[in-house]
């Protein structure tokens, strides 16, 4: 309270001091009409000849005084003296991203006009705030986003994988074998992390059971929500580069409203797709919309995309949130969604996986997935080409449609286990691995990160990072202790789908149960 008093204080003494000097100018101005008038006359002028300068002329005045607080100079170590400023031109840069893309002026908000690929060299012909200007084509100029390269003398050392997994045999693999067959499995995939690093693989049963195509440590599955781990990874790099805030209202990325009807002045966040807040429906967008080929600007202002629940206060699983975050993604990178992870993850870590059909090198090893004995998707669907659309409509790909072995998404789980480091790459910085794995909301059987779920219950003795999925038939999950630097990853092309009381894959659960007993914690 002495603080608010303190505050009147000095405001009425502000006030008092401004009362008595308009006083003495109105004392002076009663005695000096003539100069009194000339004075404010003058002051006006002043005023308007001052404003006029500053806008009109072609020299940027709030430049020259912010240089009068600038140095011109910085020092490197050695002592030698160097410019502090980026050259405007005459220096190459490389496309580092699978597909960059070359706007008609420096803003990402300006008409996409091209797009280049992974690897082109470029002379920059001038530069402007975030930007550089390259000729794209012969006699084509544009300008792209220095996101999406790099100065050539500063190019990423070659990957080094740091995992060499055996295949698993003898009594370990015959404990998985008789759980596999106990539900029924079509044929699994397991990879095991220990140490830091996926140690194990073991393989059971057909990728197709007609041609007798058996698993192996390389195949691949399509394992429905194990999808959204990978795309947390690839939106929290776009948080690392400065191009994501996840507390910013989405609606200012995507360019129009979006609101839940039912609570018009709750923003939405990434924050909230992210960690299952965000009350966005989980049937309506995905499937519904999908299916007419409704584009989502439309599906965003429509009340049945949301549920009567406040943005950010209670958690509702919604496959929606994570297709409109794969939007959002696109939106920022003005990137398909395929091509944006293969550039920040699968081609950059030599991994062979992918959200659309089109980037994958091998099509052959991808398993069927079967419901009982039946093919529910089959292989041909699952690796044909996806359909590129408009950034910012490719609203059903981050939510399910991952396609990788059970081998590389362990990898890829090492990112968090290691600190955002792969190997000698990093993916992520420290900051944003520890934002992932913040505790938001929490209920008696499980604490809510972002995309991942913490749990005790589903080994013992672990407090793990947890994520489960099924679709046309197929079960997996995947999960890892960070403190013991371990974890298991388990991918079926079909089983039973029994559940236990926190919703667990009976088969999964128990799979991963053996691993630990047996290779982890003995």
């Amino acid at each position: 309270m002495s603080n608010g008093r303190n505050y009147r204080g000095i405001a009425d003494e502000l006030l008092n001091f401004a009362s008595d000097l308009w006083a003495k100018y109105l004392k002076y101005y009663r005695r000096n009409r003539i100069r009194g008038i000339g004075t404010v006359g003058l002051a006006l002028c002043i005023t308007v000849s001052l404003i006029a300068t500053f806008k009109y002329s072609p020299i940027n005045y709030f430049e020259v005084i912010a240089s009068w607080f600038k140095s011109d100079e910085v020092y490197v170590s050695d002592g030698d003296m160097v410019s502090s400023e980026e050259p405007k031109s005459g220096f190459n840069i490389k496309v580092k991203f699978t597909y960059g893309t070359v706007c008609s002026e420096p803003s990402t908000a300006k008409k996409l006009q091209n797009t280049v690929t992974k690897g082109q060299v470029f002379e920059v012909l001038d530069t402007s705030g975030n930007f550089y200007k390259i000729e794209y084509l012969k006699n084509c100029f544009g300008w792209i986003d220095k996101y999406y390269v790099e100065k050539e003398a500063a190019a990423e050392p070659q990957v080094i994988d740091p995992h060499n997994p055996e295949e698993l045999t003898g009594s370990t693999a015959a404990s998985l074998k008789k759980i596999c067959m106990d539900y029924s499995a079509m044929g699994v995939g397991v990879a095991v992390i220990k140490d830091g690093k996926v140690a194990y693989t073991y393989s059971y049963g057909y990728a197709n059971k007609a041609k007798k195509k058996k698993i192996n440590s390389d195949t691949k599955f399509r394992p429905a929500s194990l999808s959204k781990i990978i795309s947390t990874i690839s939106t929290m790099t776009l948080v690392d580069a400065g191009k994501l805030d996840l507390d910013r209202d989405i609606a200012e990325y995507f360019g129009f409203k979006v609101r839940n009807p039912y609570f018009p002045q709750s923003e939405i966040t990434a924050r909230q797709l992210l960690n299952h807040t965000s009350s966005l429906d989980d049937e309506y967008i995905i499937y519904t919309g999908s299916n007419e080929g409704t584009r989502l600007k439309n599906l965003l202002v429509d009340i049945k995309s949301y549920k009567n629940q406040k943005p950010g206060e209670e958690f509702c699983y919604s496959n929606s949130g994570f297709g409109v975050l794969g939007s959002l993604d696109e939106i920022i990178t003005n990137m398909s969604y395929i091509y944006f992870t293969d550039s920040v993850l699968f081609d950059r870590l030599n991994i062979d996986a992918a959200f659309g059909g089109q980037s994958l090198k091998d099509k052959d090893n991808v398993a069927e997935c079967y419901k009982v004995d039946k093919i529910a998707r089959s292989r041909a669907q699952l690796v044909k080409d996806r359909q590129i659309k408009a950034p910012g409509d490719t609203y059903i790909l981050a939510q399910g449609s991952l396609i990788i072995s059970p081998k590389d998404y362990a990898k890829l789980i090492t990112i968090f286990i290691n600190d955002g480091m792969y190997g000698n790459i990093r993916v992520l910085s420290e900051d944003a691995v520890k934002e992932v794995e913040k505790e938001y909301l929490s209920n008696e059987k499980f604490k809510f990160c972002l995309g991942w779920k913490k749990t005790p219950n589903y080994v013992n003795g672990h407090n793990l990072y947890y994520h489960g999925g099924n679709a046309y038939g197929v079960y997996a999950s995947a999960c890892y202790d960070e403190g013991q630097k371990s974890g298991v990853v388990v991918m079926t092309s079909g089983a039973i789908g029994y559940v236990d009381d926190n919703n667990f894959f009976e088969v999964c659960q128990k799979i991963t149960q053996k691993c630990y007993a047996e290779l982890i914690d003995k």
